[in-house]
């Protein structure tokens, strides 16, 4: 795995530093700013898998930027993406078939009260379409929209608990499994819990100050990803998503041909 990504890497570097009859039609940069990812359950979904809200972390990406007129434009990324999300309060817990001496039979899940964290990375290539156009006559200022779809490799996965409470047969906290108090603090690796891979959609809109070779810009929007994230359903189905604020700079090498 680490062979292909260093030959991904290594190809999409060549694509930065070439130098062709098309090099006026190409920009190259970089952005970054901050995800705010969350875990959408998927239609079928158990308890296990709802409830998500919002975490915080790092997106950051290099781009390189085609253009194919003077307002569109096609972009492809090397994106590394905070997805993931946190609940707190009663959560429902699978019930490990191993201990299934201590449950009465057919004990499918249990509950209990704590806050856990799921955080991942990915490393995505989104590949977008981007239209683009003026505001005002200077032409300094550009409004722009772009739109298309991912691919995702899953980098890391982590998992973590914080808490304790007693632990229940039912979701109503009326049949406690016993009178002692569980503490759930816990952390760990659930990668070979999920698959690998993704795709799914993303987009944004943003602002452009166009300054002779450079460009300076901000830029909100959001990715969602189809694939069933869990490889156990019994574990819930969630799906990936996040909204995005960055920032980022822009090379145009070959001024001019913006206008």
């Amino acid at each position: 795995m680490l062979n292909k990504l260093s030959g991904t890497i290594f190809l999409f570097f060549i694509l930065l530093c070439s130098q062709s009859i098309f090099a006026q039609k190409w920009q190259f940069g970089v952005k970054g700013g901050l995800s705010l990812p969350n875990l959408s359950s998927a239609g079928g979904a158990s308890d296990v898998s709802k409830g998500y809200k919002t975490i915080s972390g790092p997106d950051f990406a290099l781009f390189a930027n085609y253009k194919l007129s003077g307002k569109v434009s096609i972009e492809t990324d090397m994106e590394w993406s905070t997805q993931g999300g946190q609940k707190s309060g009663l959560q429902t817990i699978p019930a490990s078939p191993g201990l299934s001496q201590y449950f009465p039979p057919g004990t499918q899940y249990l509950y209990g009260s704590f806050t856990s964290t799921v955080r991942l990375q990915y490393l995505m290539l989104p590949f977008m379409l981007k239209y683009k156009m003026d505001m005002g006559r200077s032409g300094h200022w550009k409004f722009y929209v772009d739109g298309g779809v991912f691919g995702g490799l899953l980098m890391t996965a982590k998992a973590s608990a914080s808490g304790s409470s007693k632990v229940y047969l039912d979701k109503q906290e009326t049949r406690p499994l016993g009178s002692f108090i569980v503490k759930f603090d816990s952390a760990g690796d659930i990668k070979n819990q999920l698959h690998k891979g993704n795709f799914g959609i993303e987009g944004n809109l943003g602002f452009i100050y166009q300054m002779n070779s450079l460009s300076v810009f901000t830029e909100a929007g959001g990715n969602y990803g189809f694939i069933d994230l869990q490889k156990n359903s019994l574990n819930g189905i969630n799906h990936t998503g996040a909204l995005i604020f960055r920032v980022g700079l822009m090379v145009n090498l070959k001024h001019g041909s913006e206008h």
